[in-house]
């Protein structure tokens, strides 16, 4: 249980930083665009890129306070957005199986009987414990590749969990198939992001994914919303079993 406690802090200072993060980073570029725009404000800055990339045939850019607010709303909409919502999902997943290895280590025999385990694992390993950290390492990577609906079915029959709205197990689908597009199609929405996205997906094939103004925030609310809900009815579960 105190593992739970633990963890319940552990997820709302991570999301307290990466939220932080981004209001600190929202201040930047308004200040800096509101520095540049004020009458007799002259910048002038030279971009090296010739000293790094020189060799593909980049060149030096020269950027002066008229260029730079556009500058700073594409970098805003196009990359920090995207890292932002990278990050944030990345975290959700992470915490998440989290809370699922906590709970197989707590009862190794939550772990499915069906599955073998091969001799080199076995001989390898110098205790029982590091053997059961093996089959938990094994079985938490085989559900990290199935679709969230299966990540909430395999958490639930362990322990039941408080009734989740289907939509909001949508929109972390969404969430996690934007985050997918982002990395892996350069953020242009193909037919694997419909499939995973169901019902919550927000664009069409071949628009670009956009993860900017309020989405971050909502989905980050969610995110962090939801994992306190589950592990704090987990934690009263064990409590109300240990009375």
């Amino acid at each position: 249980m105190e593992e739970l406690k633990n963890l319940k802090k552990t997820i709302i200072e991570s999301f307290r930083e990466a939220m932080e993060f981004k209001a600190f980073t929202d201040l930047s570029y308004l200040f800096a665009t509101n520095f540049v725009q004020i009458p007799g404000s002259k910048i002038r800055i030279v971009l090296g890129h010739s000293q790094y990339g020189g060799a593909v045939g980049l060149s030096d850019q020269e950027v002066t306070s008229a260029d730079l607010p556009n500058h700073f709303s594409t970098a805003k909409n196009n990359y920090f957005f995207s890292l932002i919502h990278q990050q944030q999902v990345s975290l959700f997943e992470s915490l998440f199986f989290d809370v699922i290895r906590i709970l197989l280590s707590d009862r190794p025999e939550r772990l499915s009987k069906k599955k073998q385990i091969d001799y080199e694992s076995i001989f390898s390993s110098d205790t029982k414990e590091e053997i059961i950290w093996k089959l938990i390492d094994r079985e938490l990577n085989e559900i990290k590749y199935k679709n969230v609906v299966e990540w909430f079915d395999y958490l639930n029959k362990m322990v039941t969990l408080p009734e989740i709205d289907s939509q909001d197990i949508e929109k972390i689908s969404e969430a996690k198939a934007a985050r997918d597009i982002l990395v892996h199609n350069s953020g242009i929405i193909n037919q694997i992001y419909i499939n995973k996205s169901g019902g919550s997906a927000r664009f069409t094939i071949g628009q670009k994914i956009d993860v900017s103004g309020d989405y971050t925030r909502d989905i980050w609310q969610l995110f962090v919303e939801l994992l306190v809900t589950i592990v704090d009815s987990i934690i009263r579960k064990c409590e109300q079993e240990s009375t």
